[in-house]
């Protein structure tokens, strides 16, 4: 008897299971756009449509405006059949422009305050508006848009033209005195550039100095340069290094300098053209209040309390700091795939 109450108990609550997820509107990506006129929230979400055979069978785009955030979450909820839900969600796209109405901290919180979101989301931004990013997003194989979209973001990164930095990530740095975030920047087919984030507003980064960004961090292996028309590689050679000297932020970057076995090694003006450009890259992050490269985190390390170091007012110092880079580069010969 227990067994046979046991089992029709399981049995109503797998009823009960699928008849919840039939009946929820599964977000898998979100734009979102902001702009003169308001807000604009766009999902796609599986339609449960079976095997029909149009362009966009099996996924369902709906966007929403509103003149404010709240506005925007209304009318987005009023124009969904049932109510969505954020727990899958796999990327989140912000419209580029939006940055110039929204403090970046200011609107990954309002995104954050979604009920139910997936803070694991990775968040990319788009050169053009987000909902039309949103709408031409497609699977290849299949009609799995989430796992199409968790595997190509994370082979970018892979490759080092993006960083994938999820939602809960950027708000953590965001919060923190220690280093800014980075999102890769894409417009869902072409995926170059990133985009560094500060309190105060945003800088687009370009290819190369993305990957410039990533060998700093230890994320990335490669780095191309190019010397009096001969190319070379830059891969990490170790842990790298910040330092504050007074007024001066000092960068070590250990690396070795590749090049191909038939050619003969590089002379030191490799390793000046990458001091350069990462001097480049390190001023222009400066410039713009981002410190996503993490100066703050050495900075940190001379104040014995949270009280002191808050009060060194430690972002107005860094726009005014110099830089200064010193590249330890090794030669090293390697076969050209």
């Amino acid at each position: 008897m227990k067994r046979i109450v046991l089992l029709l108990f399981i049995a109503l609550t797998l009823c009960g299971c699928a008849q919840r997820v039939e009946l929820a509107f599964m977000a898998v990506c979100l734009g979102v756009d902001v702009d003169a006129n308001g807000v604009t929230l766009t999902v796609k979400c599986p339609d449960y449509a079976g095997d029909r055979k149009e362009q966009n069978a099996g996924y369902t785009t709906l966007s929403a405006t509103g003149e404010d955030w709240p506005r925007a979450v209304a009318a987005l909820y009023a124009a969904c059949p049932v109510t969505p839900q954020f727990s899958q969600l796999r990327e989140i796209v912000i419209g580029e422009a939006g940055f110039a109405f929204t403090p970046p901290g200011r609107l990954l919180d309002l995104i954050d305050q979604l009920p139910g979101v997936r803070v694991h989301a990775l968040v990319t931004v788009s050169p053009g508006p987000a909902a039309a990013m949103v709408e031409r997003l497609q699977p290849e194989i299949g009609k799995r848009l989430s796992k199409y979209l968790d595997i190509s973001l994370r082979h970018y990164e892979q490759q080092g033209a993006i960083p994938a930095t999820s939602l809960s990530c950027a708000l953590r740095d965001l919060g923190s005195p220690w280093r800014d975030p980075v999102l890769a920047f894409t417009d869902g087919e072409n995926y170059a550039g990133a985009y560094a984030l500060g309190p105060e507003g945003a800088l687009r980064l370009t290819p190369e100095e993305t990957q410039l960004y990533r060998l700093i961090r230890g994320e990335s292996q490669a780095l191309l340069l190019e010397r009096g028309g001969r190319y070379f590689g830059a891969a990490n050679r170790g842990r790298v290094k910040r330092k504050i000297e007074d007024d001066t932020m000092i960068l070590e970057l250990p690396v070795y300098i590749t090049y191909g076995l038939a050619d003969p090694p590089p002379d030191a003006g490799a390793s000046e053209t990458l001091a350069g450009k990462t001097r480049a890259l390190i001023a222009r992050l400066r410039d713009a209040g981002c410190d996503a490269l993490g100066f703050g985190c050495e900075a940190a390390r001379g104040f014995s309390t949270l009280d002191a170091w808050l009060q060194s007012d430690w972002r107005e110092r860094y726009k005014r700091m110099n830089v200064r880079v010193e590249v330890d580069a090794r030669p090293r010969a390697q076969p050209v795939l």
